[in-house]
């Protein structure tokens, strides 16, 4: 997966692709002045200097090492579902050896307006934020035409998000800075270590000896999303994986991910990424772009 700026991305990225066969291919879309690259999940290295400031967003959580603005290397661990911003002109590095879906968004004529702060931020959980980008990138992955005017709405409400934080104004709820990195890493581990077996809240809260109301208000708090949800994006992340990885059957993967059935997944899959596991596996969704009325792939 490469983070790669405007003009030469297009090159560069198709190159990356071809090298990474079997990974999920690399979307973009143009609508109105927005620039949409939904990268998938594989092992990247990318350092870039972006002409226009950037909006981030991503979908799983990730482990590698980065840089910003000349700073030095430093570690990181990102929760999933976070939005995140990088000015205009900022000198950016990242290395992550498995690396996480990321939906990347720029736009001509920088979307920072007037008396925007110079400075960046990342991993932000924003249920508004989420919800946005979830939709928006089930838009990209459906083979469905799609309104330019629905994608154009959700950009905005990412802007206007991006605008929020970076003018601090912020009313999350405190209670999510319970929600430490050690704490998430030991909730993913139990959820891969019994993905294929029944997950309730209160096994997760048991875990961490909370009460069951406690820890989905710190959990929501923390990643925006209710702990249900990720288990269930848990679930559909790991199918995704299986599909790309494996020739095992539908209703194999659909057990092994713990969906109840391969109908059950194929009705996870529609509603939460506008594809179906049969469409992800078996056919490649070509890049799109905006055009009058609809968003037409090339």
């Amino acid at each position: 997966m490469l983070c790669l700026s405007g003009r030469n991305s297009e090159r560069e990225s198709d190159k990356a692709d071809r090298m990474n066969a079997g990974a999920e291919p690399l979307r973009r879309a143009n609508a109105g002045p927005w620039q949409i690259e939904l990268l998938p999940k594989r092992a990247y290295e990318a350092r870039y200097s972006s002409e226009d400031a950037v909006i981030g967003f991503a979908f799983d959580g990730q482990v590698g090492s980065h840089s910003f603005g000349g700073d030095k290397k430093a570690e990181f661990r990102s929760p999933p579902n976070g939005l995140a911003y990088v000015p205009a002109g900022c000198d950016v590095y990242s290395c992550s050896r498995t690396g996480g879906e990321y939906l990347k968004i720029s736009r001509a004529n920088s979307f920072a307006r007037a008396g925007t702060p110079e400075r960046r931020f990342s991993g932000l959980a924003d249920p508004v934020a989420i919800a946005s980008a979830h939709e928006l990138r089930k838009r990209l992955l459906s083979q469905q035409p799609i309104e330019p005017l629905n994608i154009e709405r959700l950009l905005q409400v990412l802007e206007d998000r991006v605008q929020f934080f970076l003018f601090g104004r912020d009313n999350h709820d405190l209670s999510g800075a319970w929600m430490t990195a050690r704490r998430l890493r030991l909730i993913d581990e139990i959820i891969e270590a019994k993905l294929s077996e029944k997950i309730t809240v209160q096994d997760l809260a048991n875990a961490l000896n909370l009460s069951t109301g406690f820890f989905a208000r710190a959990f929501k708090a923390a990643l925006g999303k209710s702990p249900h949800d990720y288990i269930i994006d848990h679930r559909i992340a790991f199918a995704r994986s299986m599909l790309r990885a494996s020739e095992m059957r539908l209703a194999e993967i659909a057990h092994t991910a713990g969906f109840s059935s391969h109908a059950h997944m194929t009705v996870t899959f529609q509603k939460r990424l506008g594809a179906r596991p049969v469409d992800i596996r078996g056919s490649l969704i070509f890049p799109v772009r905006a055009r009058a009325g609809h968003i037409e792939r090339l």
